[in-house]
């Protein structure tokens, strides 16, 4: 289980880039509606508790907009006692 943080404003969007979208193989992001401050359209994160972890948005992002990191324990914790 991972935490997948999107900086939205460093993204060029799903219309000028869009590799997150087709690089996730757990369909994570999705074509997002709103605009940034540079006019651009990012995805939006329309499944987070699909991610796996595996980086690769993250890896293969040029703008190094994205980041993913594994949860802790006590945030792994929280989530199976529920």
């Amino acid at each position: 289980m991972s935490n997948v943080t999107l900086y939205e404003q460093l993204c060029k969007g799903v219309d000028e880039c869009g590799i997150c979208v087709s690089v996730c193989r757990k369909g994570v992001f999705r074509p997002g509606k709103a605009l940034n401050r540079k006019g651009y359209r990012p995805p939006v994160i329309a499944d987070a508790a699909s991610c796996t972890g595996c980086g690769d948005c993250m890896i293969f992002c040029p703008d190094m907009a994205i980041a993913v990191a594994q949860k802790t324990k006590k945030e792994r914790k929280g989530i199976q006692g529920r």
